[in-house]
């Protein structure tokens, strides 16, 4: 497993190992380059001093007034040369170049040249050489000057610059490494606070950690909150369940033990009775399970999808009354809503229009602000005082027909937890219920 600590930490010194080595790369060059052309300048000054002292005698030989010609060039290898030349080939060079002859050539007029060589004694050399035009006849005049102590000077500077660049770096380094370990001290939070979650002393993740983390840690309190509501709802179903059972159980229990004090006929239907409630309440729980297929979490629904393989389970279910079934939504196919809440909404709902029906369901998806679901069916509906009752747990419009009187009221509690609203009325196109929903996702 990668650390993410290690990764900053190798990204950053190799990021500052490059930065620095770039510009004390940059910062040499420049200072060689500024140097040399103050160099360049000043030989070129030198070149036109010499130019003012050159003359040329009639066969064609430079000369040079010696009061022009400084000790620099009169001492040998001494790092300070000159050479004057003209076309005819004749050369006057300095005393300091002693015997050893300059790599040069002649000029064009106003020609110059800058280049390094290799002088006496193999000294690093600066040449510049320029072409001029005096008493009819074209001279070219090189100034020559040794690097030798530039360079040296260079090697002290790069050497200094170094250690104070290696200095900065491991301070850098320093610095870096506390800002990572302190960036990341949040993250080492949250996994404290996932591990007492895992305990079940903490029901969400209370750390505040980085911007780029807190989405995830948004999305899983959210993913927590979802399945203790949905563990809540299972276990309230199992509850009513159970206690449904227990309840026809006893009834079965109370009629054996007072066997004697009812006829076989009596005893016979009453098992009947119970035992066909017993089934109903089955049935409702696999129905239900049917309407959920396989259900897996996600925080969006797509509505094309979904309901039609809803009502086709439903159709299966009530296939004696040949229901027809339209429905109809915007533009927008997929609601920003956990899927398996969606589809106890719609399996509730849907499950109640397609139970109270004639033979027409009608059920209309919008999203505008939030989340507007609505059901009609032309059932036989239900009086406004009625209406009231039925969001109540357990509470049903007719105690003729198989249910437990729970689907309006597991829709309220997700109704609920998405800060909505349900309303029932009279359906004005259908004749029967009506049933609301706005929804409002966070």
């Amino acid at each position: 497993m990668k650390s993410l600590r290690r990764q900053l930490s190798l990204g950053l010194t190799l990021s500052l190992v490059g930065l620095l080595t770039l510009q004390w790369a940059v910062v040499t060059f420049t200072i060689d380059h500024l140097i040399q052309s103050q160099m360049t300048g000043r030989m070129q000054q030198e070149a036109e001093g010499l130019l003012a002292g050159v003359t040329v005698n009639a066969r064609g030989q430079p000369m040079l007034e010696q009061r022009l010609v400084t000790t620099g060039y009169q001492r040998p290898f001494s790092g300070h040369y000159f050479v004057v030349m003209t076309d005819e080939g004749h050369k006057l060079q300095s005393r300091s170049a002693w015997d050893v002859s300059l790599p040069v050539s002649t000029l064009a007029v106003d020609e110059q040249q800058v280049t390094h060589i290799t002088g006496p004694e193999d000294q690093p050399l600066l040449l510049l050489g320029h072409g001029y035009r005096k008493q009819q006849r074209n001279i070219t005049i090189y100034i020559a000057e040794s690097l030798v102590d530039l360079q040296h000077s260079l090697r002290v500077f790069q050497g200094i610059y170094g250690v104070l660049s290696l200095l900065g770096l491991l301070a850098l380094l320093a610095l870096q490494r506390w800002i990572v370990l302190n960036s990341l001290y949040p993250l080492q939070e949250i996994k404290d606070n996932l591990a007492r979650v895992a305990s079940g002393e903490l029901q969400q993740i209370n750390a505040n950690g980085p911007a780029e983390v807190m989405p995830l840690v948004n999305e899983f309190n959210r993913i927590l909150k979802n399945a203790s509501q949905k563990t809540k709802r299972s276990r309230l179903s199992i509850g009513n369940l159970a206690h449904a059972l227990k309840t026809r159980l006893a009834h079965l229990q109370l009629l054996f033990d007072n066997e004697s004090r009812i006829g076989i006929s009596q005893l016979r239907l009453t098992m009947k009775a119970c035992a066909e409630e017993i089934h109903q309440d089955v049935e409702r729980e696999l129905k239900r399970a049917r309407l959920m297929g396989d259900v897996y979490t996600s925080q969006q629904t797509d509505v094309e999808i979904e309901v039609p393989k809803l009502v086709a389970t439903l159709q299966k279910i009530y296939s004696e009354k040949q229901v027809a079934f339209a429905w109809q939504h915007d533009a927008h196919t997929k609601l920003m809503i956990d899927r398996e809440d969606m589809l106890e909404l719609l399996g509730n709902l849907l499950d109640n229009a397609f139970k109270w029906c004639r033979g027409q369901v009608q059920l209309n998806i919008s999203v505008h602000e939030g989340i507007t679901i609505m059901v009609e069916d032309d059932g036989p509906g239900s009086s406004a005082p009625e209406l009231d009752t039925l969001l109540q747990r357990g509470m049903r419009m007719d105690e003729s027909k198989p249910g437990s009187g729970l689907g309006l009221a597991i829709v309220q509690d997700i109704v609920q937890h998405y800060h909505g609203e349900i309303s029932l009325d009279h359906s004005a196109r259908l004749g029967g219920l009506r049933v609301q929903l706005r929804l409002k996702p966070a």
